[in-house]
């Protein structure tokens, strides 16, 4: 990663590292859409399009984070030998 630094006149430094905030990100490159949970989510127009090409569902970063986190179980699950039957007899088999 590239960084660039700068001093201003007091002599103290910044550090620049190319990234945006979404603070400064002008509000004619975004555009807000609904996720599947209702919430509404602020994206970039670019990343919105990139998305959308690549068939993959616009979310929030709450609903991302489950999928993620269902997904890495899954592939875990798969290396382990568990196939999805053994899975969902654990979660629904009665208690004795």
């Amino acid at each position: 990663m590239h960084h660039r630094y700068s001093l201003d006149s007091d002599g103290y430094g910044e550090i620049h590292t190319g990234y945006t905030t979404l603070d400064t990100v002008p509000a004619s490159m975004t555009m807000s859409v609904y996720c599947r949970c209702g919430k509404i989510v602020v994206l970039d127009r670019s990343e919105m399009m990139l998305k959308l090409k690549l068939d993959k569902e616009l979310e929030c970063m709450e609903c991302r984070n489950i999928r993620i986190d269902r997904e890495i179980d899954e592939m875990n699950n798969h290396y382990l030998g568990i196939s999805e039957e053994d899975v969902y007899s654990e979660r629904f088999s009665p208690v004795l």
